[in-house]
């Protein structure tokens, strides 16, 4: 291999010089060989995570003697963690969030783990500390004990703590399917029935997630074994008919069609349809060896007497039953001379083609302009500023760093209706529950400087930007107080 290949000054387009430069984050490090630099810097990755989760658990501590919200009833205490941890007000999650750069759900998730490890696995929290074990397999198994008994969990925290002769603990010695024995293991011998009570649990949080990226729709989520088994069959059916009417592609292609096919009555009706006539065809070919008769035989002066049925007929459902509403929200990029739809990002011509198909019954609206106040006099949002609304920051809700959907999401008024603030496009703005409810009933404000752009303020007074689907953490810090920042009315 060419060693100018790896040569650390790369020239550029335009002539200019990019330096690659090494990290120098490890100065304890007596070796130039990469790979024990590289292992000496995941050490430190893990400290520094164990640093992060101190910190968290520092600010929880901070916030404990007094609630973030209001008072007015509100219940806002919540136990993210496994039973032994302290309840935090979940409006902790609001602060956490945005100062991570994290969503409501990854806030959770961060404050439920660092509970679970200071309080109910303290051993591998010291692992962590120490270096000896990556922070992603911590996490996996505070999640995974969360459900456990206080007993359970200090029996998976002294296994998997469990040293060797080089200080590694178990956790770093074992694969994971090897690790979920192990926490199957102590659910089993103390709980005998645990394994039923967590299958009906799995149940109540199946769920299926569509996302979209580089012109495919990717598909993650859980099934009932039941339900898994018959969708699985039912592609497999599907595949076996396109390989009988001649399809050749690979069955990981032919599967993904069949995935198009399954909610779509027509497509599944055409298919069938068309292996039943092959099938007919083919067995008409082998009852008589006759050539067919040419297209241009003349027709018979007298209509022949029907023949009887011999047998099933296959009746067509009628065209258009069941048929998908499709509404898409087309924007034209003037400065890239692009289109993208919403939920998907920029599309092809033959892409919007394809989503537009026989299979969609298209629905034509109005276009929505976004500069134009819609308002009204009353409280509540009708359908087209509620639309316009959802619209105009990139679907998402405005709150910093919220992935949630605005099309879901609550009307919220920016200036409370009760203190004389308007229902229109230029005082609303969507918000998911969470964070309609966090800015209702905490220290959290909002302005907006200009149509599609939100400023938002935290009770412990850092700023944010919030625009176009994304969020900008402002430099600095407002000297105010909860106190002195809590609304008496709600928006």
């Amino acid at each position: 291999m060419d060693k100018a290949f790896w040569h650390p000054v790369l020239s550029v387009a335009g002539g200019m010089m990019m330096v690659m430069r090494t990290a120098n984050l490890i100065d304890d490090v007596e070796t130039t060989d990469g790979l024990d630099v590289a292992a000496a810097a995941r050490a430190q990755l893990a400290r520094t995570e164990a640093a992060q989760f101190d910190a968290v658990l520092s600010y929880l501590r901070q916030i404990a003697s007094e609630p973030l919200a209001q008072a007015g009833g509100v219940n806002e205490w919540t136990r993210y963690g496994g039973s032994g941890t302290p309840a935090v007000s979940e409006y902790a999650v609001a602060e956490v969030g945005p100062v991570l750069g994290l969503s409501a759900n990854g806030a959770r998730s961060l404050i439920a783990d660092a509970l679970d490890l200071a309080y109910r696995l303290p051993r591998l929290y010291a692992c962590l500390h120490e270096g000896r074990v990556d922070g992603w397999r911590i996490r996996k198994v505070a999640r995974a004990t969360r459900e456990f008994t206080i007993a359970q969990a200090s029996d998976a925290d002294r296994r998997l703590s469990a040293a060797n002769v080089d200080g590694t603990p178990l956790i770093g010695r074992i694969t994971m399917p090897r690790l979920q024995l192990v926490l199957d293991q102590i659910r089993f011998v103390d709980d005998p029935d645990g394994a039923e009570k967590k299958r009906r649990e799995a149940r109540r949080r199946r769920g299926v997630t569509i996302w979209f990226e580089d012109g495919v729709a990717h598909i993650a989520g859980t099934l009932s074994v039941d339900d898994g088994q018959r969708l699985d069959q039912r592609l497999d059916q599907l595949v076996e008919s396109m390989r009988f009417l001649g399809d050749t592609r690979p069955d990981h292609i032919l599967r993904s069609v069949a995935m198009g096919m399954v909610h779509e009555p027509d497509s599944l009706d055409d298919l069938y349809t068309l292996v039943a006539d092959k099938t007919d065809g083919d067995t008409d070919d082998t009852e008589a060896d006759v050539p067919a008769e040419p297209e241009s035989q003349p027709e018979p002066e007298s209509e022949p007497e029907p023949e009887p049925e011999t047998k099933p007929s296959r009746r067509r459902h009628r065209r258009g039953r069941g048929l998908r509403e499709t509404v898409l929200y087309l924007h034209y990029d003037r400065c890239w001379g692009t289109w993208s739809l919403d939920d998907v990002g920029a599309i092809t011509r033959t892409e919007a083609e394809q989503i537009l198909g026989k299979s969609s019954r298209i629905v034509v609206k109005p276009v929505i302009d976004l500069e134009t106040t819609i308002s009204t006099t009353g409280y509540v949002a009708p359908p087209r500023l509620r639309e316009q609304t959802a619209l105009m920051n990139a679907l998402t809700c405005t709150f910093p760093y919220c992935t949630r959907p605005a099309k879901l999401g609550d009307y919220d008024h920016i200036r409370n209706y009760a203190d004389g603030g308007p229902t229109d496009s230029r005082n609303g703005h969507r918000l998911c529950r969470f964070h309609h409810r966090a800015k209702t009933f905490t220290a959290w404000t909002v302005t907006t400087p200009a149509p599609g752009i939100w400023l938002w303020l935290s009770p412990a007074g850092r700023s944010y930007l919030v625009t176009a689907g994304t969020t900008t953490k402002l430099p600095g810090r407002t000297d105010t107080t909860v106190q002195e920042k809590r609304k008496p009315s709600a928006a």
